[in-house]
């Protein structure tokens, strides 16, 4: 069983993370990162806008990023593409990657340590192929969330990773119908960062999540976020609006 959690700064993360990232794009997979992997991408790339630095040189990342054991993927690509990727992945001339079955819509990448004591990365990655792996939320939302994904530069040392991430307001939306307490924490992590880092990265379109909530009859969830947005913004926000 996986037991392992992890953030971007963790080096064998990342590096996973690029090994996958680099086979989609290889293999034409229009994708995009969700869940808990994209809310750290956003967050990790618009600070390292901001300090003009690489993510490992970033401090306050370790308080901003919550530990996981995933990649969630959002994609175009059917069962059997991904069944195609997954093989093509494990026979790679990567000598430290191995696939590992899992279940249904998801499979364990493993990468050996590449020091004699430095522990395996193993991570599940978590592939949606239609809407019906969303809680509820309605095909526009699938498809206008890998279509609007946008490809995000990061850099961990002087290794670079390029990924396709979603953007907040699809990252907020598919959380807010869940709101478990990691959930709560990313929403309102990432709206920090976005609301204090304005300027250098796109402001947050609330009036977006409120519509693909209203169109997908989950509007009373909106008021989630404003919970979340006054307790974290506030007084600043006021200033906003």
């Amino acid at each position: 069983m996986v037991n392992h959690n992890y953030t971007l700064q963790k080096q064998g993360y990342f590096e996973t993370l690029n090994r996958i990232s680099q086979e989609l794009d290889r293999q034409g997979i229009e994708y995009a990162l969700v869940g808990g992997a994209g809310v750290q991408a956003r967050i990790a790339n618009a600070l390292s806008l901001v300090r003009r630095t690489d993510i490992s040189n970033i401090p306050e990342l370790e308080h901003l990023l919550r530990d996981t054991k995933d990649f969630d993927i959002t994609s175009w690509a059917s069962k059997e593409d991904f069944v195609k990727f997954f093989n093509v992945l494990q026979a790679s001339n990567h000598p430290r990657l191995t696939v590992t079955p899992y279940r249904s819509g998801s499979n364990i990448v493993t990468l050996s340590g590449n020091k004699r004591r430095e522990k395996p990365t193993e991570i599940y990655m978590n592939y949606q192929t239609g809407p019906e792996d969303f809680k509820g939320l309605d095909s526009k939302f699938y498809e206008e969330c890998i279509d609007s994904a946008q490809p995000l530069q990061l850099w961990n040392g002087n290794e670079k990773c390029e990924v396709n991430v979603a953007k907040p307001e699809f990252l907020v939306s598919s959380k807010l119908t869940r709101y478990d307490p990691k959930d709560i924490f990313d929403i309102g992590n990432l709206l920090r960062v976005i609301w204090k880092n304005r300027g250098y990265v796109e402001r947050f379109d609330y009036s977006l999540v409120k519509e693909i909530l209203e169109r997908n009859k989950k509007g009373e969830l909106y008021s989630r976020l404003e919970e979340i947005r006054d307790q974290i913004l506030k007084p600043d926000f006021s200033e906003e609006n």
